[in-house]
């Protein structure tokens, strides 16, 4: 019970800290290879053409007899992120706790939208009054976005404020920056990456669209016209997701098993 609650409170014992990211790991893709597993072959599920969530959803032409899987997969990532969010604020509460507490509200909000992920498929169908699953759907998952995009890009700020500051002042630092960075350069790489080519289609979609109207043809909405191609939202989605789950997890294994004695309150 007391092991229990310390790894709850993400006081994990170094030698527990990479078992317990490896079953996360385990489980979670495990469970949504289920859910693309049973998602049925007649329907063609490719990242080309099929957002990470349609795994999870009971519409007749998606997944209507396992969706499940992928909620409780989801469902399961939420909950097992949160000690891990305490684990991190332990660590960098070391340059600031303050800063700390902020970056792991941040963080909890992405694992509360992951959650609401689970909750609300993305699936048509009155879920609250006349509101459809979907746009709830589509509003906790932006909160994944929000939520997790802040919460890096707050955490790598506290690393560079820990390392000017204490560069300059001559004193050793609290993490291993270089090995902190690769993580970053990943996930900044990918994800820059997916939001200019929705620019850059957004673009050439209106593009497309002028032109269809000047020649007196139609053309398909912007989500039609790019599936299938490298400017596809579903593909640049699933690889956002992906890169997402490594950068935690590789984030996590490289901040300091050990908590070194503190320097700066803050």
């Amino acid at each position: 019970m007391d092991r229990a609650k310390r790894i709850l409170t993400g006081n994990f014992l170094a030698s527990e800290i990479k078992p317990y990211v490896l079953a996360e790991a385990c489980i979670f893709w495990g469970l949504i290879f289920v859910a693309w597993l049973s998602y049925p072959a007649g329907h063609h599920y490719s990242i080309m053409s099929h957002t990470f969530s349609f795994l999870g959803s009971w519409d007749p032409q998606h997944n209507p007899d396992h969706w499940y899987f992928f909620s409780a997969g989801m469902g399961f990532w939420s909950v097992a992120s949160i000690p891990l969010v305490f684990y991190h604020y332990r660590r960098f509460a070391l340059i600031s706790r303050w800063a700390a507490g902020v970056g792991s509200f941040f963080l909890l909000l992405g694992s509360i939208g992951t959650m609401g992920v689970a909750c609300f498929p993305d699936a048509r169908g009155a879920a609250i009054g006349t509101v459809e699953w979907t746009k709830i759907h589509e509003k906790v998952a932006v909160l994944v976005a929000i939520g997790y995009t802040l919460g890096l890009l707050w955490h790598g700020g506290m690393l560079l404020w820990d390392r000017a500051v204490l560069a300059r002042g001559g004193r050793p630092t609290h993490f291993e920056h270089g090995r902190l960075a690769a993580p970053y350069l990943f996930w900044l790489a990918v994800t820059g990456a997916g939001v200019c080519n929705q620019v850059i289609w957004g673009m050439r979609y209106g593009e497309m669209k002028k032109a269809a109207a000047l020649a007196g043809t139609q053309i398909r909405s912007s989500w039609g016209e790019s599936l299938n191609t490298i400017w596809a939202f579903p593909l640049w989605e699933n690889l956002v997701i992906y890169t997402l789950f490594i950068f935690l997890a590789w984030f996590t294994l490289a901040v300091p098993k050990e908590i070194p004695q503190r320097i700066n309150r803050g």
